[in-house]
């Protein structure tokens, strides 16, 4: 399974009975840093998920527990609007007899200050967009077997997930999916700084750990 690698700021989602709890950045990869208000902000992340959602044909109920992991980024529109207006402001400050302020260099950096924002409502005018990637911690969920699938579920789930990403059958199917992207990246309205090649069987991968 093929898929983009965003150049965002990774972040864990709790849902307890399909609300929505807390988000915390990865951190250090054991504890990471509280942007339970900020997230909230960003209108592409539920808030409260439905009670029972379509997995293949079947209705299954939404786990007691749901860990969504997946990247909040800031699309590169929104970058460059927070880019003109804190340029337009620092005119404003230099005629006034004031230093500058920085201007935002990238999307990147730009979006893990808005996360990290005190104030909420000033995230929450940023324009930040998610999407996920996987799932950490699930009680009473569904039995997953492959990646795709569990992306699905996701989708079902109300989540955004990326529409570039690939299922192949061979390496070579993999170069070319590296190929295409590393040449057409530029056309994406957001920034990516990679691919990421997963094996798709879930039983296959707690095998090769």
């Amino acid at each position: 399974c093929c898929e983009l690698k965003i150049d965002g700021l990774a972040v864990s989602l709790r849902y307890e009975n399909g609300q929505f709890v807390q988000a915390a950045t990865r951190g250090d990869g054991r504890v990471g840093e509280d942007v339970t208000a900020n997230v909230a902000t960003i209108a592409v992340v539920p808030k409260a998920l439905p009670a029972t959602v379509m997995s293949g044909r079947k209705k299954i109920p939404i786990p007691e527990v749901l860990e969504v992991r997946g990247e909040v980024y800031l699309p590169i529109e929104a970058f460059e609007k927070m880019r003109a207006a804190k340029e337009a402001e620092n005119l404003e400050r230099v005629a006034a007899g004031r230093r500058p302020e920085p201007v935002p260099v990238n999307p990147r950096n730009a979006g893990a200050g808005s996360l990290r924002q005190k104030d909420a409502s000033v995230t929450a005018g940023r324009g930040l967009a998610f999407w996920t990637y996987q799932v950490g911690e699930v009680v009473g969920g569904p039995e997953l077997t492959s990646h795709c699938d569990t992306l699905d579920f996701l989708a079902a789930c109300g989540f955004p997930v990326n529409p570039d990403i690939r299922v192949v059958d061979s390496l070579a199917e993999v170069e070319r999916f590296c190929t295409e992207w590393q040449e057409n990246r530029h056309s994406l309205p957001y920034e990516i700084d990679g691919a990421v090649v997963k094996v798709d069987d879930l039983g296959q991968r707690g095998v090769l750990g």
